[in-house]
């Protein structure tokens, strides 16, 4: 039996992986210990799961008196690496959120950690564990299109998805490090795992144009907001019980407001940005993410050298499909059962190949390291100096240096 803690008990941590770590692996993990400033979220977390749990304010103690065998950490992303070191250095092995840090000087930090600690930190890439990702890289490994020479991607939030990030801590450059590295750190690690491939640069430009700019009709936050009925990003925290009894009614502990005005200017973010980025073998991709879109999803283009691959999931049928469109002209379409639960499947089967012993089952390399994440995250943390500085940044002595 793996004893686990988890450090950060907001809503990811309670819907991404500990209640089905309850449903689905009570036999091989015990979640002994939670950790959160919060002490009255902590309690709810614990006691909706039915979890018999230790409630903790200071993280070092806890493993101190816990003895855990691997600690969790879904804090916000800016105090990741603090979580992740202090892990390492009690000897305990990491499963970090996504994005892994925010900075080039925290992700030196968890490297030095990790080898000097020789344990081993796995970032919670699920997107990888999706099935329509999981076919475009067996189609890839088959070189049915050869060697990629160009991947155009294309994701788009509708304004209630997108808005959401600018509600919450995610508004703060320093807490999230921007939707560069919090949201499209996911999308960064699909090319990077697709293509089996280090980015070598990146240039990028960003704005806040529909978000946190105060041009449309806004309050404090939604609960109160007088115009909620004509908001296309109003979601009020106290509408959903869980998420009341999770945020509203542990507001008093720290202030901390799950339903703060997206459209308020106390926000450093952007909401469309767009960005080249180039490979050690030769492939260029083209990115692009906007969070204010009438449709919620993505396109994505692969061009090889004998043809392209086409896949979106804006507009699909029973089953997901992927499109082959060949040098001769030739087309195949490749049709496959769509995954069923959370992010298309992709949580449950991740969830199975990190605690569930199969990960020597991973053919595919599904399972996310530290590098991993660094590589992704550098993306991101590149694109922000890029838009911040007017620059193209370079990413290779970054990454060679943090190998």
């Amino acid at each position: 039996m793996k004893k686990l803690v988890i450090v950060g008990t907001g809503s990811r941590a309670y819907g991404g992986f500990a209640e089905r770590l309850v449903k689905n692996f009570s036999g091989r993990v015990e979640i002994v210990g939670l950790c959160d400033p919060n002490k009255k979220r902590c309690e709810y977390f614990r006691d909706s799961l039915g979890l018999n749990a230790a409630i903790y304010k200071d993280f070092d103690l806890m493993l101190d008196e816990l003895s855990p065998d691997a600690v969790l950490v879904t804090t916000p992303d800016g105090y990741h690496h603090e979580y992740i070191i202090r892990a390492l250095d009690k000897g305990c092995d990491v499963y970090s959120e996504k994005p892994m840090t925010t900075t080039v000087e925290k992700c030196r930090a968890i490297r030095e950690a990790e080898i000097r600690a020789g344990k081993k930190v796995r970032v919670t890439f699920n997107c990888r564990f999706m099935p329509y990702f999981a076919k475009l890289k067996e189609l890839l490994a088959e070189e049915i299109i050869g060697k990629p020479l160009s991947v155009n991607y294309e994701y788009m939030l509708n304004p209630n998805h997108g808005g959401d990030y600018f509600k919450r801590w995610h508004r703060f450059m320093e807490m999230s490090g921007g939707m560069m590295v919090h949201k499209a750190t996911h999308h960064f690690d699909i090319i990077n795992w697709l293509l089996d491939d280090e980015p070598t640069s990146v240039c990028a430009e960003g704005a806040r144009l529909y978000f946190g700019n105060e041009s449309h009709p806004h309050g404090e936050r939604c609960m109160t907001c007088p115009h909620k009925t004509a908001c296309e990003s109003y979601g009020s925290v106290c509408e959903n019980d869980h998420l009341k009894k999770m945020y509203f009614d542990a507001e008093k502990e720290d202030g901390y407001q799950r339903d703060h005005c997206a459209f308020r200017a106390d926000t450093d973010i952007y909401d469309s940005m767009s960005v080249s980025v180039s490979y050690k073998k030769g492939t260029l991709l083209t990115y692009s993410l906007n969070l204010f879109n009438t449709d919620e999803g993505f396109n994505m283009h692969i061009i090889g050298e004998k043809g392209r691959l086409e896949f979106s999931n804006l507009f699909e049928g029973e089953k997901h499909k992927i499109t082959v469109r060949h040098r001769d002209g030739s087309v195949n379409e490749i049709y496959f059962p769509k995954g069923t639960g959370s992010h298309s499947g992709g949580d449950d089967r991740m969830m199975e190949m990190l605690f569930g012993n199969v990960s020597e089952d991973d053919v595919l390399g599904q399972c996310a390291d530290s590098f991993d994440g660094i590589k992704s995250a550098m993306i991101g943390i590149g694109a922000n100096k890029s838009i911040k500085d007017g620059i193209r940044v370079e990413l290779t002595p970054i990454l060679d240096s943090l190998r």
